[in-house]
């Protein structure tokens, strides 16, 4: 279950990003990550930018650290690893209805690209995870992640979507034995939500 709103972080200014980056460099402020939070989501007025409640600013913050934490830690497992797959929330899509020409994989229950739209975020992005050897699909639904591990041969997972979504993903990834990092949505929705593609090329081993 994703956030109960809505958000834009392409609202946020560039050193907020920075910020969060340097949290995760020294760990050890990990422990300390709700006032860390709190302080954030003051100075840089996330709240007021986003048009959201200060506590769901604070759990978008958390999320983001606990996210990009779990990123830097695990990274290295993915180098070398042959059985990837790389999950992209449906709703990145650029058409929602027939004009969006992905097949259904019955198995999984889940979306395979078909490439029909150049300027379509998901056809970029498998695009990308296809040129860096991971198996792309499309989910309609956080369900679908728990078909995708049983049916289908992988070790390491790499998954984008709103960050607490990544961390309920990391979490049943890693109950199955496997790894699981992502890169968290920049605007969230039920359609045209957005993720940086170049933070997932830098993302993706």
């Amino acid at each position: 279950m994703s956030y109960s709103f809505d958000y834009d972080l392409g609202k946020l200014p560039r050193e907020f990003f920075r910020e969060i980056a340097k949290i995760v460099d020294n760990q050890k402020l990990h422990r300390k990550m709700g006032g860390v939070s709190k302080l954030i989501v003051k100075r840089f007025g996330v709240d007021n930018l986003l048009g959201i409640q200060v506590e769901d600013a604070i759990s978008i913050v958390e999320d983001l650290i606990e996210v990009n934490l779990n990123t830097a830690i695990i990274r290295e497992k993915f180098k070398g690893e042959k059985e990837k797959v790389l999950l992209l929330p449906h709703c990145c899509r650029k058409y929602m209805d027939s004009r969006c020409k992905a097949k259904v994989e019955e198995e999984v229950s889940s979306y395979l690209c078909a490439h029909c739209s150049e300027d379509c975020l998901a056809n970029k992005a498998t695009k990308l995870g296809e040129s860096k050897g991971y198996k792309v699909f499309i989910l309609p639904g956080g369900s679908c992640i728990k078909k995708i591990l049983d049916k289908r041969n992988c070790e390491v997972v790499f998954a984008i979507a709103c960050p607490e979504e990544i961390t309920m993903c990391v979490e049943l990834v890693e109950s199955k034995g496997k790894s699981c990092i992502g890169v968290p949505l920049t605007k969230n929705g039920c359609s045209n939500t957005k993720f940086s593609l170049t933070t997932l090329k830098k993302a993706l081993v």
